[in-house]
């Protein structure tokens, strides 16, 4: 990792085209994948230091497909789902870290006395080392208490009802034993995030996080209606969802943060291209400072980790035979995916950061087909960066 971060740069982020002359594979490349229905839309862009006020982005597809078609624009905001640990809940944990507030070695019974463990420590939480199983449909039990009326019950009794049944939660494995990917560690920071910050999560989020760093379209929203009476074209579509009875455009996708409100430590942010490559920009460009990065950076070593799985505090790390962030990362990479098929890598060793939107969920969550397709277009789009980028140096 190179510990030498360029100045932060405080000039407007210039949007550029990603023009099919410069970057014809990867045109080529995402007009397949929309033929072969990987998502029906998709936003791409990339960020180097070499051109740090400049960002090149391209848009493909449809933002929407059901009820009807609206084509997809490069300012089209995304529900971010898992970005969410990232832009959001970690980044507000760094701020806080870097403030002296809070250290990722502080035990979490400090903050939350009812955590099963006295040994889990923010760092487990954040590092999805603290013991809890992958995941829960607590949506279903959220639906049994507050019956037809979940979408409109007050937020706070909601994300009450969440904390009673996420807090407590019993462990799985010991702290730090192993890694397994859990939405129930971030949802425990996020509670942990509030208590120190006196306010709810998605307002101390807005007021450390998003404003301080200019994002402009970076936001959670509260969920107060049912989907079909709360729609915001702005936003990509995701899910025809059967139980909640619409196409979702503009309220959060995940489950259990739809019924908690549309905010947790897990998920609920949503953002456009822009904002993404924007709060990229700022990591890569010493916004925290160096000892701060390095530390959220540093890989946490874990006995256990499946498929060789490499987890920050916070943020993932390339691996795997078939890695997402493609294969010209370098192993101090550092990202992010989202379930709804979103996904952001930077690499400081060469101040590069990619990312890739898209609402491959709509109008299902079977399509799992960006899978693959996301390393590979990392691939294309780094093979004629490298093209591009030597191209604008002599012009």
């Amino acid at each position: 990792m190179n510990s030498k971060l360029l100045p932060l740069a405080r000039s407007p982020l210039n949007v550029l085209p990603m023009e099919s002359g410069a970057f014809p594979r990867v045109h080529e490349a995402i007009s397949e994948a929309l033929q072969q229905k990987v998502a029906p839309g998709f936003v791409l862009g990339i960020w180097s230091a070499r051109f740090p006020d400049q960002a090149w982005v391209g848009s493909w597809g449809a933002r929407r497909t059901l009820p009807s078609e609206q084509s997809m624009e490069v300012d089209t905001v995304f529900d971010l789902a898992s970005l969410t640990k990232v832009m959001g809940t970690a980044t507000l944990a760094t701020a806080l870290v870097e403030r002296g507030w809070l250290s990722w070695e502080d035990p979490v019974r400090r903050y939350l006395p009812e955590i099963a463990s006295p040994e889990i420590q923010v760092q487990h939480l954040a590092a999805h080392t603290a013991g809890y199983v992958a995941w829960e449909p607590l949506w279903e039990r959220m639906r049994e208490e507050f019956g037809t009326g979940l979408a409109t019950a007050p937020i706070s009794d909601r994300q009450e009802a969440m904390r009673r049944r996420v807090v407590p939660r019993a462990l799985d494995a010991r702290p730090g034993e192993r890694v397994l990917y859990s939405d129930f560690g971030f949802l425990n920071l996020g509670f942990l995030l509030e208590e120190i910050c006196g306010v709810p999560l998605d307002q101390a989020v807005a007021e450390w996080v998003f404003r301080p760093m200019g994002l402009r379209s970076a936001r959670y929203h509260r969920v107060q209606a049912s989907p079909a009476e709360d729609i915001h074209l702005d936003v990509a579509a995701t899910e025809n969802c059967a139980w909640r009875g619409a196409v979702i455009q503009g309220q959060v996708h995940d489950d259990n943060c739809w019924t908690m409100g549309g905010y947790g430590g897990h998920a609920g942010v949503f953002a456009n291209i822009e904002d993404v490559l924007r709060f990229s920009r700022h990591w890569l460009s010493g916004y925290f400072a160096w000892p701060t990065v390095h530390q959220a950076w540093a890989e946490v070593i874990s006995p256990v980790g499946p498929m060789g799985a490499r987890r920050s505090r916070g943020w993932d790390m390339p691996s795997g035979l078939q890695a997402a962030a493609g294969p010209y990362f370098s192993s101090s990479g550092i990202g992010h995916l989202g379930f709804t098929g979103t996904s952001v890598w930077l690499d400081p060793s060469r101040g590069l950061a990619i990312a890739l939107l898209s609402n491959r969920v709509h109008p299902s969550r079977e399509n799992i087909l960006i899978r693959s397709f996301r390393s590979k277009i990392h691939q294309i789009l780094e093979e004629e960066w490298s093209q591009f980028r030597s191209m604008a140096r002599q012009a």
